[in-house]
């Protein structure tokens, strides 16, 4: 087998995480050629991984660097992170962590372009961090709380304000140690997002579900987002009147790549999700500005917040209290997104009741029409204004005569039809109420059978005029016409 499809093989593997089964079909290989193949080309890798694995470089003395100028001479970021793995059950209690999965502990370098400088894997779950690290290199990098500070490794103050989380809602560092350790984690959750990546990677290609393709986007990320959006809703060529068109995603995911190089988002999950969070939040937004089923709210374009009355947020929380959140919380990009998503958002503003058109007919035939004919009117045709609007009203005048006299006359047709229709169903009533008792009067007769009984009321039932006539009889009179139904001869 020629190199290049040893390598292909392998690359494939790794790259799409697939099995021997889906390799064989694809390079009509078999299993056990897969197999040794992967291995010599993996083993070929680790000999030379001094080509491939990027040389670290120090943070020089002049960075610009928002997040590496305040650690000079650092070389990048390192820390742990558990791989769910196969072991035989002898060695599974050497490989259980914690949170009991089966996993390995690996170590990971990574420089402050987000690029892998060293890697130690094969340590079992259960070990601790430290101790990984004593087989690891020693030089400067950036560690969290679960190593110590020795000779190589900075960490940050302990019992202090740490991650980003700690940081939002415009929290601010109060001490030397909360800036230390914002700085630090700035920098050093770059490897962070190297292994989140890494099993989002993993997770995609295996599992699809709510939640199980969550992440944290970051002011700069969101803010690129919807500049490809804008940029796209500008130039119309992805954007309709109810949303956009197939491949936006793809053309969303070049913009972010040239903006981001380094994010390495995918227009799924990631962007297809974030872009669902946003547009829910605008909705949100949206709706409590211009719904007319509230009032009340503004828009702060300084703060870029919603703003309103206590009593306002009060009354609005007791039918929607899962959006209490939204008070003083800022909407940076909502004028942006009243271009993307603004057309696309029903506000019912044209929805008119039968109350509501009877409102505006009369508002305009007491204000509209006047008003404007008065508004244009010049003395030069005063005279011939006053003789159009002395025909107009005539003419108005006998128009609603009109009305009213239809008016008056589908009045009183639907009055007859009415009692029309009442009596109907009186006479639909008394004729049930007699069909009941026809059975009951016939059985008054004891010389005739269960069969002609049955005989004799179905014939009479079916017809009204024979059963008023029936009932209108002395019991003798029933007697005799129910002979006559038996013989025939009614």
């Amino acid at each position: 087998m020629l190199v290049d499809e040893q390598v292909a093989m392998t690359v494939h593997i790794l790259a799409h995480h697939q099995n021997q089964r889906i390799i064989n079909a694809n390079f009509e290989r078999s299993a056990e050629t897969i197999s040794r193949h992967f291995r010599k080309v993996i083993n070929a890798i680790i000999r030379i991984q001094d080509e491939l694995l990027k040389k670290p470089e120090l943070v020089p003395d002049n960075s610009t660097d928002e997040r590496w100028k305040w650690f000079k001479g650092c070389l990048g970021a390192l820390d742990g992170t558990h791989i769910k793995v196969h072991v035989p059950v002898e060695d599974k209690p050497k490989y259980r962590t914690r949170k009991n999965e089966i996993a390995t502990n690996v170590l990971g370098v990574c420089s402050q372009e987000m690029q892998f400088i060293y890697v130690l894997p094969g340590w079992e779950g259960s070990a601790a961090d430290g101790r990984v690290l004593g087989d690891a290199i020693s030089s400067y990098y950036l560690v969290d709380v679960g190593y110590t500070n020795g000779e190589g490794f900075l960490a940050p103050f302990r019992g202090q304000r740490y991650h980003l989380n700690d940081w939002s809602e415009g929290h601010q560092p109060s001490t030397p140690e909360e800036f230390f350790n914002m700085k630090h984690y700035s920098a050093r959750n770059i490897i962070d997002r190297m292994y989140g990546d890494i099993k989002m990677d993993t997770l995609t290609q295996d599992i699809r579900g709510r939640g199980k393709n969550k992440r944290k986007w970051k002011y700069e990320e969101d803010a690129k987002l919807i500049e490809a959006l804008l940029d796209m809703a500008n130039l119309g060529t992805y954007k309709v009147e109810n949303g956009f068109k197939p491949g936006y995603l793809n053309y969303v995911e070049e913009k972010m790549q040239v903006s981001l190089p380094n994010s390495r988002l995918k227009a799924k999950p990631h962007i297809e999700s974030r872009i669902k969070t946003i547009k829910k939040d605008f909705t949100i937004v949206y709706d409590m500005l211009n719904s007319p089923n509230t009032s009340g709210f503004g828009w702060d374009p300084i703060k870029k917040c919603i703003t309103a009355e206590k009593s306002v947020w009060d009354a609005y929380l007791q039918s929607h209290p899962s959006h209490s959140s939204w008070q003083n919380k800022s909407f940076p990009f909502f004028e942006d997104l009243l271009i993307i998503f603004g057309k696309d958002r029903a506000t019912g503003t044209n929805a008119e009741g039968p109350a509501d058109m009877m409102e505006e007919i009369q508002r305009e035939q007491e204000h509209g029409l006047e008003d404007t004919d008065a508004s244009m009117q010049s003395p030069r045709n005063e005279g011939l204004h006053n003789q159009k609007k002395r025909k107009r009203s005539r003419s108005e005048d006998n128009m609603t005569v009109m009305m009213d006299d239809a008016a008056s006359v589908i009045g009183n047709e639907i009055a007859k039809a009415g009692e029309v229709f009442s009596k109907a169903i009186g006479v639909d009533a008394e004729i049930s109420e007699k069909r009941q008792r026809i059975d009951s009067e016939i059985r008054k007769i004891h010389h005739i059978t269960t069969r002609e009984i049955i005989k004799a009321v179905c014939h009479i039932a079916r017809d009204h005029e024979l059963t008023d006539v029936f009932f209108s009889m002395t019991d003798k009179g029933k007697e005799e016409m129910v002979e006559s139904i038996l013989r025939g001869d009614i």
